[in-house]
C-alpha cells in the first residue's frame, strides 16, 4: 500500500484484496502483463512461537497498527524499498502475512523477519508429496520441479557420491497439461528419483467463483487473479489445516519424554525417520554440510562417529533453541525431538533433504 494510514477493519482489507484480484485478472487477460505499480496479492504462512507483543518488538518493524485483536498492519524497510504487511494472528501457531508490494520486497521482508533477533519464526516446510495434494485442490496450470544439490554440497562431495546421477535438475511446466508432465517424469526411471515438486499453480473454483494460486514449498502464495478473496482465504486455511495436522502427528508421537510410573519412569515417543533412496557414502562429511548453523537447515551441534559410517549429533535448532538428537547411517536418518521441541524442525530437515539431497527420500511418522 502507498498510504501511511492504516485500514480500519478486516473487511476493508478483504475489499482491497478482492479489488486487486479482479484487476490483476483483467490485466493478464487483456494485456498478458500487469499495469505499472499493480502487484499481485502475496501471502506467506509463518510458524511462530511468539506472542503478538514479542513479535511487535522485532527491530525490522518500523511502524505497527493494530486493526483488531488478531490483525496487525506493519511497516518495514529493506534494500528493496519500504512497504506494508498485514499480519493475521488469529491462529496461535500459524500466522498469515499478506502484502500488495513487489515480489522482491515481500521476499526480503519475510527473510528479514525470519532472521531477526530473537528468532521464534519459521517458514512452512511442505514436503513434495504435500505440494502434490495441494495441486489436487484445483486444476493444474503449472508445476516446478527442483533438485539443487549443488547449492548445499560442494562438487567434490557430489562427485564422490556414486549413487547420485544428477546434481542439479530444474524443470518448469505451464498449461493445462502440467500434471501430465509431472506424472510422466515421475514414471520415467532415469529421472524419477530426482523429481521434487516445489511449486504448483492451480485454478480453484467453487460456487461460481474462482481464484488462481501459485503455491511454493516454503508456504508462499502468489494469487494470480480471481474474483473471490474468500476463496483465496479458504485455500490458505485448508493448506494450513493440513500442515497443522502433520505437525500434530509429529509432536504427539515423536517427542521424547518420560512418563512417571509407580516404580520409576517410562520413556515415551520415538524418532522421526527419514529413509534415503540414495545411500550416503560418507556420513560424517555429509553432516558437516547439514549441521553447520546455516540456512536452510539452521542446525548446530557436535558430530561424533559411533560406528562404521554412522554418526550421532546432539543438536540445537536455530529457530527456537530446541534440543534434538540425530542418528545417521548411510540409508537413514533418525530425529529425536526432546521435551517440547517443535515438529517444524523435523519437517524443515526432511523438506530440504528432499530438495538438496534425495527427492525420493521418505518420511516415516506414526499416524496413531
Amino acid at each position: 500500500m502507498s498510504t501511511s494510514q492504516p485500514i480500519s477493519s478486516r473487511s476493508e482489507m478483504h475489499q482491497i484484496f478482492e479489488e486487486r484480484l479482479q484487476n490483476v485478472h483483467s490485466d493478464l487477460l487483456e494485456n498478458t502483463r500487469l499495469d505499472v505499480g499493480r502487484n499481485m496479492l502475496k501471502t506467506a504462512l509463518i510458524e511462530t512461537n511468539l506472542s503478538t507483543d514479542e513479535f511487535s518488538e522485532k527491530p525490522v518493524l518500523e511502524e505497527i497498527f493494530e486493526i483488531d485483536n488478531d490483525l496487525l498492519m506493519v511497516k518495514t524497510i529493506n534494500r528493496e524499498g519500504e512497504g506494508w504487511l498485514f499480519v493475521d494472528v488469529h491462529d496461535n501457531r500459524l500466522w498469515s502475512i499478506y502484502s500488495l508490494t513487489s515480489s522482491a520486497f515481500f521476499k526480503k521482508s519475510i527473510d528479514d523477519l525470519l532472521k531477526s533477533e530473537g528468532g521464534g519464526l519459521d517458514r512452512l516446510w511442505l514436503p513434495s508429496g504435500h505440494i502434490e495434494t495441494i495441486g489436487d485442490m484445483g486444476k493444474y496450470e503449472g508445476v516446478k520441479m527442483s533438485f539443487e544439490a549443488e547449492n548445499i554440497f560442494p562438487e567434490e562431495f557430489l562427485n564422490d557420491n556414486e549413487s547420485l546421477r544428477f546434481t542439479d535438475l530444474n524443470i518448469n511446466g505451464s498449461g493445462r497439461n502440467s500434471r501430465e508432465l509431472y506424472d510422466i517424469l515421475r514414471q520415467t526411471e532415469e529421472v524419477a528419483d530426482y523429481i521434487s515438486l516445489t511449486r504448483v499453480q492451480i485454478r480453484r473454483e467453487r460456487d461460481g467463483h474462482f481464484v488462481r494460486e501459485r503455491v511454493t514449498n516454503d508456504g508462499k502464495f502468489t494469487t494470480r487473479g480471481g474474483d473471490s478473496i474468500r476463496l483465496h482465504l479458504s485455500t490458505v486455511e485448508e493448506i494450513k489445516k493440513r500442515y497443522e495436522k502433520l505437525l500434530n502427528q509429529i509432536e504427539t508421537h515423536h517427542r521424547i519424554n518420560a512418563i512417571d510410573r509407580d516404580h520409576g519412569a517410562r520413556a515415551r515417543g520415538g524418532p522421526v525417520v527419514i529413509d534415503f533412496s540414495h545411500p550416503i557414502e560418507d556420513v560424517e562429511r555429509f553432516l558437516s554440510y547439514v549441521v553447520n548453523a546455516k540456512d536452510p537447515f539452521r542446525l548446530t551441534g557436535h558430530i561424533r562417529s559411533v560406528g562404521e559410517n554412522a554418526c550421532k549429533v546432539d543438536a540445537v535448532d536455530g529457530h527456537n533453541g530446541d534440543r534434538l538428537t540425530l542418528e545417521v547411517a548411510n540409508e537413514w536418518l533418525r530425529i529425536y525431538l526432546h521435551g517440547d521441541a517443535c515438529g517444524n524442525t523435523a519437517l524443515r530437515l526432511f523438506s530440504n533433504l528432499q530438495h538438496y539431497y534425495d527427492p525420493a527420500a521418505e518420511l516415516v511418522i506414526r499416524n496413531e
